[in-house]
């Protein structure tokens, strides 16, 4: 499941995270979807909420790649959407 909240800080967050073009580099491709019953099914479905108590997890964006916990590329279908390796946070998004 993920129903996404975005905090200006990193200590306020649950997840560091670092968005990169490529999709080679990156642990998590994501789609955005509008619709929460969609983002419980996939990490790879990221709903965005407005609320932190709406919200699986708490993420702040960083701008080193060194600092954060998850690296995403985002993808334009639910198709391509995927862990493209192994990682901690399967199934805690």
């Amino acid at each position: 499941m993920a129903l996404v909240y975005e905090v200006d800080s990193r200590g306020a967050a649950d997840i560091l995270v670092y968005e990169v073009d490529s999709r080679g580099a990156a642990d998590l491709l994501v789609c955005l979807v509008e619709s929460r019953g969609q983002a419980l099914h996939d990490d790879s479905y990221w709903c965005k909420v407005d609320s932190r108590g709406g919200a699986s997890s708490l993420i702040c964006w960083v701008d080193s790649r060194g600092i954060a916990d998850l690296v995403i590329c985002y993808v334009d279908t639910r198709g391509e959407s995927r862990w493209r390796r192994e990682h901690p946070l399967q199934g805690k998004l």
